[in-house]
């Protein structure tokens, strides 16, 4: 009875390095995919805070329309924030109404109001809103 050892085989190690390949690719993949719908969640809450500061600014426009260049200061609030948005009333009246080519003139002097706003943070939503008619 002889007894024959097998010297165990040399291990290289490709396996391993396969699965650490893999996990690094996969982690890269997850850090792209987390980076892409964070971006899309704040692109989405900008969208939002600017619709609802739009929608207020035209329900002032509709409810007070040229009334607002009178008073000295119009604010609208925002869910968000606790302090009121400050809003800018540009007021400019034209005796002359142009449709199209033709040019209409007496009458009642007519106002365009523009409300304007800035975020003074800028992260709310980053820019400048302008609701009314700009000529």
């Amino acid at each position: 009875m002889s007894r024959s050892y097998k010297l165990p085989a040399r291990q290289r190690g490709d396996v391993l390095l396969e699965s650490l390949i893999g996990i690094l690719l996969m982690s890269t993949i997850g850090l792209g995919i987390t980076y892409a719908s964070s971006r899309a969640a704040v692109s989405q809450r900008d969208m939002k805070l600017q619709n609802i500061v739009v929608n207020q600014m035209r329900s002032l426009l509709e409810q007070n329309g040229a009334l607002l260049c009178s008073k000295s200061s119009i604010t609208i609030s925002i869910p968000t924030q606790t302090d009121p948005l400050p809003i800018t009333a540009t007021c400019t009246s034209a005796s002359a109404v142009t449709v199209g080519t033709s040019t209409i003139t007496g009458g009642t002097p007519q106002s365009s109001v523009v409300l304007t706003t800035r975020s003074q943070d800028s992260s709310l939503f980053g820019g400048v809103i302008r609701v009314g008619d700009e000529s």
